[in-house]
């Protein structure tokens, strides 16, 4: 199954939250989801809740499913809770601890600013969106990334953004570093992981 790559905001009308993560979201503008309006209300089986829950994880990351139920796997074998252990990897990936860090305006975009090379961890440059960021490592721009046009304007829009508190940034070095593991309350309050895990566990 190939990554889904049409509008954003259509899976944010489909889901009802907003996925993408831009503030000009079309569902701020409208909360009814694409397609014609049915006839009538239909009920949502326990089954098919879950499978939005799922879904609604998978589209904010920017997985495909083989990808994601790799994650699952891994995350009911550690100890834990496994919701919790499936979101903690998530938020661990280097895309998204560029995007939490405010390298990235979206996911998407920070997902690009990895694969085009212009991110380096502890100095060393790393273009794997999956990339697992350990706690200690710091992620910087690598010297190509410091000569583009995008650097100099994230320089300024650095400064309005905010950080989580498992992550250090310096914002006038545009520099970063994971200070802890992310836990519960470190993702957006509209996941529900647990939902995912009982999809999977069926």
């Amino acid at each position: 199954m190939a990554r889904y790559t049409g509008p954003k905001c259509r899976k944010c009308r489909r889901y009802g939250v907003s996925l993408c993560g831009t503030s000009k979201c079309a569902i701020l503008r409208r909360q009814n989801p694409p397609g014609p309006r049915p006839t009538r209300r239909r009920k949502i089986s326990d089954r098919g809740q879950q499978l939005i829950e799922k879904q609604k994880v998978r589209y904010a990351y920017g997985l495909m499913e083989r990808q994601f139920r790799r994650y699952y796997d891994r995350a009911i074998r550690r100890q834990g809770v496994a919701g919790n252990n499936l979101m903690q990897m998530l938020e661990e990936r280097l895309d998204n601890v560029v995007y939490r860090l405010g390298f990235g305006a979206t996911r998407a975009q920070a997902r690009q600013i990895v694969t085009h090379g212009l991110i380096s961890v502890d100095g060393k440059k790393l273009s794997i969106p999956s990339a697992r960021v350990l706690p200690g490592q710091e992620i910087a721009f690598t010297g190509r990334g410091k000569k583009s046009g995008f650097y100099q304007i994230l320089k300024e829009e650095i400064k309005s953004r905010d950080v989580p508190g498992w992550l250090e940034v310096d914002r006038d070095a545009v520099t970063g570093r994971m200070a802890g593991n992310p836990g519960p309350g470190d993702w957006e309050p509209h996941f529900a992981p647990n939902a995912v895990i009982e999809y999977y566990s069926r």
